[in-house]
């Protein structure tokens, strides 16, 4: 894996302006692998893929590198694709030349955070490299693949996982799972109305699970507004969305 700060520090000259985390790069980085000679291809550095995995601590630098790769040829960075541009080509051309597919960890465009109001999250950042990437190919679609939040394989993820702990669970009490009733029901409670309530409103359960969407008022939500994907119920915390979601339930003891 490189980073890159692994990168700034191996070669400088790639981000030439103020650079305000150089000694923090300098504690954290590593040599590179191999060096970056993009006038010899075959023994340069080759990224095979781009993993944004949370929010970038330098926009300007990520940005950057990340371009350069999408528009590099075979992911040697330093390299630039012929095929960038080429009309008769699909897409133009751009990402058609072996470049490495870039991913994201989510798409939260904003998050909670202490501060009163929502902040930007990794999906401000990749609405900003879609806008240089849309400035530099002149609006060609930028191939990407986004996961996370609320994109189905997240939450058939985390069906399976709720699946296996379950039969931990079950099978901890001496019990054969045969026996135990079929899971019905699984309650998502989140703040963010684009990511958790709409992933849990439109995703398809493959074992027939109901998903309930509880949205809460102490995250990106702010109450009194309305929110953009309906949630099944609202709640102005994660404790009362428990004790709803138990009461849904028929939990005996719960207070009206």
């Amino acid at each position: 894996m490189v980073t890159p700060a692994d990168i700034l520090m191996g070669l400088p000259g790639i981000w030439p302006f103020n650079q305000v985390f150089t000694e923090y790069y300098k504690r954290t980085a590593r040599p590179l692998p191999c060096p970056v000679d993009f006038t010899d291809p075959d023994n340069s550095l080759k990224i095979s893929a781009i993993f944004v995995y949370n929010d970038p601590r330098d926009w300007g630098l990520d940005s950057q590198i990340i371009l350069d790769l999408l528009l590099s040829k075979d992911g040697v960075l330093g390299t630039y694709s012929e095929k960038n541009g080429n009309t008769s080509l699909s897409n133009n051309g751009w990402q058609q030349d072996g470049q490495p597919p870039l991913f994201f960890s989510n798409a939260d465009l904003f998050w909670a955070t202490s501060y009163h109001l929502p902040r930007l999250g990794q999906g401000g950042f990749q609405a900003a490299l879609t806008g240089v990437w849309n400035a530099t190919t002149s609006g060609a679609n930028l191939e990407r693949n986004s996961i996370g939040k609320p994109f189905p394989a997240t939450y058939d993820y985390a069906e399976k996982v709720i699946h296996k702990y379950r039969e931990h669970i079950i099978r901890g009490y001496g019990k054969v799972m045969s026996d135990a009733p079929k899971l019905q029901r699984v309650f998502m409670v989140g703040d963010n109305p684009e990511s958790d309530i709409r992933g849990a409103n439109e995703f398809d359960s493959p074992t027939g699970i109901e998903w309930t969407s509880v949205l809460v008022n102490t995250g990106v939500h702010r109450k009194g507004t309305i929110p953009t994907h309906t949630p099944d119920a609202m709640c102005e915390d994660v404790l009362e969305a428990v004790k709803w979601a138990l009461k849904e339930e028929g939990w005996p003891g719960l207070e009206e």
